[in-house]
């Protein structure tokens, strides 16, 4: 089970506020760049692995594999090995 917390509690800020504060630090760089700097310090330090996700994505996905599963009846179930969205 995962384990629930405060995104401040865990040492997390949200990203929009992250790249308003650095624009507004670095006014001359344009926001794709920040983009594309933050995009690849996250990846330096987390490995690329997605931590933190919006509470909606859980609901979004539930109601996928929902569908999904409705859809594959009695045909195979789906495996694990590489099968992507």
């Amino acid at each position: 089970m995962v384990e629930r917390f405060a995104l401040e509690d865990a040492g997390y800020i949200m990203y929009t506020d992250l790249i308003d504060r650095l624009h507004a630090d670095f006014p001359s760089v344009p926001a794709w760049r920040i983009d594309q700097i933050v995009t690849a310090e996250h990846d330096a330090i987390t490995g690329g692995i997605l931590q933190i996700v919006p509470a909606e994505v859980e609901s979004g996905a539930a109601e996928m594999l929902a569908r999904e599963s409705n859809s594959h009846g009695s045909e195979e179930s789906l495996s694990d090995d590489g099968e992507v969205a």
